[in-house]
Formats: C-alpha cells, structure tokens, sequence
C-alpha cells in the first residue's frame, strides 16, 4: 500500500468517525489493511475496497464489538453491530489447492 491510498483510506475513515483518528490513524490503517488483505488472500487493496477497510479501521478503533465467543462450532456474536469483516466478502477470493511437490 503506497502513501496516497493510505491517506485515502484514513480520509474515508476520518469521515466514518465524525472527526480525526488522532495520532494513531496510521498505524490502525496499517493493521486494518493487513488484517483486510490476509482474510480476502490478497496482495493489494483495489480502490472499491477502501471504503470497507476504512470501516474496518473504525472496527479496530472502538473495539470489535464481539459480545460472545462459542468455541465449539465457532460462533461470535456482535453487539449492536453487523460483522465488519463481512463488509470484505465481495472482495475475498478462496484459496486453492497448492500442489505438493513428490
């Protein structure tokens, strides 16, 4: 991710909370990209995405909002939210079969 996009993403982020991220809106940006592109299995975030990511940045600012966890069967339960990794399903591309070498 160059400078350009993170900036952008902080703005639709900035605008998603009402006012500035403060000092910290670069690296919660970093990890929200990160986290964004390990669950989607990419390299790089197109420009549809960022405002997904943006909100995903805003996700990890508050909390994530999980009420409860279930380990068995894995359930979580969000509060007074939808999933913000849900906002990242038109973007995701399943992984394939690697094949091993003999």
């Amino acid at each position: 991710m160059d400078q350009a996009q993170r900036e952008a993403i902080r703005k639709k982020a900035e605008i998603l909370a009402g006012g500035d991220l403060g000092g910290d809106g670069d690296a919660l940006v970093d990890m929200a990209a990160q986290r964004a592109c390990a669950y989607c299995q990419r390299d790089h975030i197109p420009e549809e995405m960022e405002q997904a990511v943006a909100a995903l940045v805003l996700a990890l600012r508050d909390g994530d909002g999980v009420k409860s966890i279930t380990r068995g069967d894995t359930a979580i339960t969000y509060d007074g939210q939808n999933d913000p990794m849900a906002l990242l399903a038109p973007f995701r591309r399943l992984g394939g079969l690697k094949e091993e070498e003999l």
